[in-house]
């Protein structure tokens, strides 16, 4: 449901992005907010009054997210204030009816429920909707930005230096590690402080666990300790990632003071266990630890995390009269004597404790290069933020691909359209390298979005050449794009009346994406079928419910998946697959293409099987969209069989 809320208008002059003079636990505190929630920019606002402080991506993040405090900010309030949990809107809307954006936000309060102010993300339009994850992310955020706008008494409020970027330069944002929540400066909140009326001190379990965490080492002496030692030994030693389950849990059910508790209780374990001499703890942020155990091998490393795991899992909070266990995941991996070594060690034992959660929390995981679960893991986590920077540098190329008839003449030239990144280094990448963590990070949308930007410009650029050619290319689309509404209005304001031809593209979705989508996919497939686009099904026969669901599906090609087409000279059931299918598309009138086509030999028995269209090396390999438009404005001469 659309919500309402009054923006200041998009004509205003621009505004600066700066957001004030910030302290520095929270300055790295909205920094890391930004990245766990994928959000265009992240801010609080304090319920004294004041500018909002906030951390953005983009100058355009910084001006909706402006925007949003200057004039709908009291509405913000009410909604957050009236209601336990997260309130959200994927739908913010000017006050011309534009929807401008996407919102998350939920009320920071004190310790005896005091609003502190409220805790706000914002996306843009073109951004992916937030979710229930996101809302979980934000909620168990929440407490700890409560206890960054909690006002200390003067006399207990020392002199904090300005911190620092603490983590590894090569790793990714998303990772960046924090020290203990810094204490605030008293001329952050003066306003605040001096008030008859100030916010109560910090409860005893809040005191409890800022003193814990403070007997932790912060991530500077820890880091040092660890080069000293490193540089001593002539064994490597190995580093423990450690992570609590399900704290954002325990926070909506018996509030952050339980939720502080239990990050103490955590702390004093890791602070009190017996540990091999020349060992340190460390507290990054939240409820995350890490543990440094030197000339120890991964066997050994691992039981000593099992051992922690289990010390914790005897632990418990009272929540409601009834004692809540406590439990820790753990990732374990080897410091490499490289240089940026303890950086990597650190990426790769998170990627292993987020296994140890896959598989089951309360566990540990050791990453080896033989687990590939957890390699990909980590790889993904590298590679999410290199193709975010892509994207968000305009970093993409759209290869085109033929796909040629095989029975009947063919009055359109078709291609499939095959995105590929440019490195840093002008090199190609292939959606082998980056759609997994695309998938994983749910950056899927964003790069549908970008792909068809790219082409859409492409063709609009040309459009007065390219008329009369005849010409169609094929777009692939992913589930979370057709799931999402606002992709759908983004995506028909593009196509037609002023923008480009419907009749010269074709949206390929998998059948998997169809059937889990069936309501969004069939609006989707009228409303732009109505502006003359077309629709194909892609790696058919590889779904559970293929002819099942087919019949809702107003989709006029059939692409067979190439695991039927590789096979099909030695493998009769791949045979006789393809003959069914080729029949099944003809009963239907739909065409049929089998992809993946590579020897004259296979595109004979496709033919002979009634398939009408074919795909592969044996035709074409893929060629960049502006050399084949370079070639379409030369000439066009449809071919035949």
């Amino acid at each position: 449901m659309a919500h309402t809320m009054p923006l200041a208008s998009s004509e205003e002059p621009t505004r600066r992005t700066e957001s004030g003079a910030t302290a520095p636990g929270l300055t790295e505190a909205l920094r890391r907010a930004v990245t766990e929630l994928d959000a265009a920019a992240v801010g609080v606002t304090r319920a004294a009054g004041g500018p909002p402080k906030y951390f953005t991506r983009t100058a355009l993040a910084a001006q909706f997210f402006e925007d949003v405090c200057t004039s709908g900010l009291d509405s913000l309030k009410a909604h957050t204030q009236a209601k336990e949990g997260v309130f959200g809107t994927n739908r913010v809307r000017a006050n011309n009816g534009e929807v401008r954006g996407k919102l998350i936000a939920v009320a920071l309060r004190g310790a005896q429920g005091m609003p502190l102010g409220v805790l706000i993300a914002v996306r843009l339009i073109d951004e992916a909707k937030f979710g229930a994850t996101e809302s979980q992310k934000l909620l168990a955020l929440a407490s700890e930005f409560s206890a960054l706008l909690t006002p200390q008494p003067a006399a207990e409020t020392p002199a904090v230096p300005a911190a620092r970027s603490m983590w590894p330069a090569n790793l990714p944002a998303s990772r960046a590690a924090a020290a203990p929540a810094d204490p605030v400066a008293p001329t952050e909140f003066s306003a605040v402080a001096s008030a008859p009326d100030a916010a109560p001190a910090a409860t005893p379990a809040a005191r409890d666990s800022a003193d814990t965490i403070a007997s932790l080492l912060d991530w500077t002496s820890f880091e040092r300790q660890i080069r000293t030692q490193e540089a001593l030994d002539r064994l490597p030693g190995c580093v423990l990632y450690g992570d609590m389950d399900q704290l954002h849990v325990l926070n909506k059910l018996a509030g952050f003071a339980v939720g502080d508790r239990a990050i103490a209780d955590v702390g004093a374990a890791l602070q009190t266990s017996e540990l091999p001499l020349g060992s340190c703890s460390c507290h990054l942020s939240g409820d995350r630890y890490t543990v440094y155990v030197p000339r120890t091998t991964l066997a050994q490393a691992r039981r000593i995390a099992e051992q922690l795991s289990k010390t914790i899992s005897g632990l418990s909070v009272v929540v409601h009269g009834v004692p809540a266990p406590l439990s820790i995941s753990f990732g374990v991996a080897l410091i490499p004597s490289t240089e940026g070594g303890l950086g990597h060690a650190l990426a790769a034992a998170e990627a292993a404790c987020k296994t140890a959660k896959d598989r089951g929390r309360g566990r540990t995981e050791v990453y080896q290069d033989a687990d590939q679960s957890i390699v990909r893991r980590n790889d993904d986590v590298l590679v999410a933020e290199r193709l975010r920077q892509a994207l968000d540098a305009g970093r993409i190329e759209v290869f085109a691909q033929p796909i040629v008839r095989l029975n009947g003449t063919q009055p359109t030239a078709n291609y499939e359209l095959l995105v590929r990144l440019i490195g840093e280094a002008g090199t190609h990448l292939s959606p082998a390298w980056f759609m997994s963590a695309a998938t994983r990070y749910r950056m899927l949308a964003d790069l549908d979005r970008a792909v068809i930007a790219h082409v859409l410009g492409k063709l609009e650029g040309r459009r007065a050449q390219l008329a009369g050619k005849n010409l169609r290319f094929s777009v692939n689309l992913s589930g979370p794009s057709i799931g999402d509404p606002d992709f759908l209005e983004w995506i028909a304001a593009r196509i037609g009346g002023g923008g480009v031809p419907g009749d010269w593209l074709q949206f390929e979705i998998t059948e998997t994406a169809a059937v889990a989508n069936v309501a969004q996919t069939q609006a989707m497939i009228r409303r732009l079928r109505a502006r003359g686009v077309q629709f194909a099904l892609d790696d058919f026969g590889t779904g559970v419910s293929s002819f099942a669901y087919l019949k809702f599906f107003d989709v006029k090609m059939l692409k067979l998946d190439g695991s039927f087409v590789r096979d099909l000279l030695s493998n009769s059931r791949s045979e006789s697959l393809v003959r069914g299918i080729a029949q099944l598309g003809r009963a239907m009138d739909m065409e049929t293409v089998a992809e993946c086509v590579e020897t004259g030999d296979v595109r004979d028995r496709l033919t002979e099987l009634g398939i009408d269209c074919a795909q592969g090396f044996l035709f074409g390999r893929p060629a960049p969209i502006d050399d084949v438009l370079d070639a379409a404005l030369e000439t066009h001469e449809p071919s035949g069989s």
